[in-house]
């Protein structure tokens, strides 16, 4: 009977689950009634796009990317079995956000003890969270997912909307740094040879890999470097490079949203590795390398990336962007127009955009939340079939001096694969 009950409350929260998802499902603006009861509000997304993203099932056919290496690798990837795009399971588990003021252009190894850390990190949100979309345990008492609402949430995290992260208010100040710590990231793919692999998440077992310690690193990092470098999802690092606008917290109440987002969405691919005490392949979906190309080395870091960036509500303005052709492979991104000067950074590989969205027909391309200043926008193209659009088609700059405003922009991207705008 008591079984029989908790399934019965399990169905019930997946059936008004689902059903508040499908009311939502055109959403993509941050419910503002919730935002201000601190004066900092953080918003996170885990998507490329920061405004109306690809549904997960428009995604590359709703086919999981598989890493296509050169003929030079060894690398075998079983694919068999493999779930679509939109069937994935995915499962995050982010223990903290934390900002930092200190030492510009830090990549973090300068932090060698806890001391260290704790000099160097403002904590903005202490609270653990766990995002899901699927139900891995049935015990409600035991799913940290389903206690903390992270099966809606994951929802909110990937459709444009945000999740608004419980969070603190932290000093005023210019902020630097920012850093998502992942305490797990865990994909529901994988395969040791011909043998279904099962992982375990939130100290449950599931068919898939928690994929966090092969993303710590670039596939090329030597002893030295795993040596010196904290691994890259502890934390997931924004840096602020010369030309990006700073995070200013103020003294006075001003409400202020602080956005962190990663690109885990768009770009899942398949990968594989040799398993050292087995000889076998190991098959798992991780991150396309776009970035860093992974040739069946262990590691296959440095693809996911972080963008932070400070948004205030009541100053804030959208971009309505025409001449668009409806695809899946085109995107409109906007970068500060200064960003990396003095060839600090390489901003279409080092950084995501500061706003994204894929690019559909005519005039209905919008960016949100996007404050005055001088800016590129870009017409970006996924050359190599990776869900990450990698090619640079052509850019302009824009310039916004008011608030509260829409500006119309022209900017004809989508029809051509050489050129844009």
């Amino acid at each position: 009977m008591k079984n029989i009950k908790k399934n019965t409350l399990i169905f019930l929260y997946v059936f008004f689950i689902t059903f508040f998802l499908q009311c939502k499902k055109d959403s993509s603006k941050p419910l503002l009634s919730l935002l201000f009861n601190n004066k900092i509000t953080v918003i996170l997304k885990g998507t490329y796009a920061s405004d109306r993203p690809l549904d997960f099932s428009e995604i590359n056919n709703n086919q999981i990317f598989v890493d296509n290496n050169n003929a030079s690798t060894t690398e075998t990837i079983n694919n068999s079995s493999v779930p679509s795009y939109s069937d994935l399971a995915i499962f995050l588990d982010i223990g903290e956000i934390r900002v930092s003021t200190k030492a510009p252009l830090s990549n973090l190894s300068n932090i060698t003890n806890q001391k260290d850390s704790e000099d160097f990190w403002d904590v903005l949100a202490p609270t653990r969270q766990v995002y899901c979309n699927k139900i891995y345990n049935t015990n409600t008492e035991l799913n940290s997912c389903l206690k903390n609402n992270g099966f809606l949430n994951f929802n909110l995290l990937m459709n444009g909307t945000g999740v608004i992260y419980p969070s603190r208010d932290v000093g005023a100040g210019i902020y630097l740094h920012g850093g998502v710590f992942f305490r797990g990231l865990f994909t529901g793919y994988a395969k040791l040879g011909s043998t279904d692999y099962i992982g375990r998440f939130d100290n449950v077992q599931y068919p898939g890999a928690d994929i966090m310690r092969l993303l710590n690193y670039d596939p090329d990092a030597d002893s030295g470097t795993i040596a010196v470098l904290p691994p890259q999802l502890f934390p997931l690092h924004h840096i602020t490079y010369p030309g990006t606008e700073n995070v200013t917290i103020y003294a006075e109440y001003i409400p202020t949203i602080v956005e962190f987002r990663f690109n885990l969405k768009e770009n899942l691919m398949l990968h594989s590795y040799q398993d050292s005490a087995t000889g076998e392949y190991f098959t798992f979906v991780g991150i396309s390398d776009w970035r860093k190309k992974h040739e069946s080395q262990v590691y296959s870091g440095g693809n996911l990336l972080v963008r932070m960036r400070m948004i205030y509500p009541s100053w804030s303005n959208k971009i309505r962007i025409s001449g668009g052709t409806y695809t899946t492979r085109h995107y409109y991104a906007l970068y500060y127009r200064d960003e990396c000067r003095n060839g600090s950074c390489n901003k279409d590989n080092d950084l995501l955009p500061l706003a994204a969205t894929p690019v559909r027909n005519g005039n209905d391309n919008i960016l949100q939340d996007i404050m005055p200043g001088s800016y590129l926008l870009q017409c970006r193209y996924d050359d190599v079939y990776d869900g990450y659009p990698e090619k640079v088609l052509s850019e302009i700059p824009i310039e916004i001096s008011g608030y509260n405003q829409t500006i119309d922009v022209n900017c004809t991207c989508g029809y051509s694969t050489t050129s844009g705008c």
